[in-house]
């Protein structure tokens, strides 16, 4: 893919056999929208239905016409602090270390623990309850 588009970015996450645990993908046009609209993102992994039973979860920022942008994806194997820590830490590369200034999302416990290690000082975190 990145032969394709240079700007497209991955990064993957095997475990000791080389099984894939997490993955996380941005596209050009994501990560170029996320300079402008990722002030704000929302980040949500209630979709669990795919057949290998992996949350989806996508990082979504609103642009200039108030419509949701896709900002980057992952499917991931857990949702625990090690497993979000290592999808935000896959973010913050992706997007050349530019935290962004606020997360929307739920208020499970593991997520909120791995914003504060990954984003200490730059990001706020609110959360919803219910599903974004």
């Amino acid at each position: 893919m990145q032969n394709q588009n240079k700007g497209f970015y991955y990064v993957l996450d095997v475990d000791d056999d080389s099984r894939l645990r997490n993955v996380f993908w941005a596209d050009a046009r994501s990560r170029a929208a996320y300079e402008f609209f990722g002030d704000v993102i929302t980040f949500d992994t209630t979709y669990l239905t795919n057949r290998y039973d992996m949350p989806f979860a996508p990082f979504v920022g609103v642009n200039h016409h108030d419509h949701s942008i896709l900002l980057g994806a992952g499917l991931i194997s857990n949702e625990d602090m090690e497993t979000f820590v290592w999808l935000f830490n896959a973010w913050l590369g992706c997007m050349n270390n530019k935290a962004p200034g606020a997360i929307v999302t739920d208020q499970a416990r593991a997520m909120k623990n791995a914003i504060e290690i990954v984003f200490p000082k730059t990001t706020r975190y609110r959360f919803v309850c219910g599903t974004l």
